[in-house]
């Protein structure tokens, strides 16, 4: 019998979204870079691909706004979720200093009366 689940397709996260635009940009702008040492090639080749190269950049640079924008949720409720667990362990290891202080104290007072007796 066929296997009846049905798989979704796997995501690209958002930092390996962000490296292929990057890689696309860089792949763009080494090809403007060619294109403007380039004796060959016309202005019109030349506007081409500085707008290409332009094109690129800014989309590239609205990704990553946008994955920005998308992750800030998480990041605030990952750093929040940090922090709380941070002050409960430095509360918890304020109030044990403590309560050895006060036994380190008690101890020593009844070593004192032990003395007196």
């Amino acid at each position: 019998m066929k296997d009846l689940t049905i798989k979704e397709p796997e995501q690209e996260s958002d930092c390996d979204f962000l490296v292929d635009k990057l890689e696309h940009t860089l792949d763009d702008f080494g090809e403007c870079f060619e294109t403007l040492f380039d004796e060959k090639k016309t202005k019109m080749n030349v506007v081409g691909s500085i707008f290409s190269f332009g094109f690129s950049l800014t989309k590239l640079t609205l990704n990553v706004a946008g994955c920005a924008v998308k992750n800030t949720p998480k990041a605030i409720v990952t750093v929040a979720a940090v922090k709380r667990e941070l002050v409960t362990e430095l509360e918890d290891g304020w109030n044990e200093y403590q309560k050895e202080l006060k036994e380190e104290a008690l101890n020593e007072k009844i070593k004192q009366l032990q003395l007196k007796v």
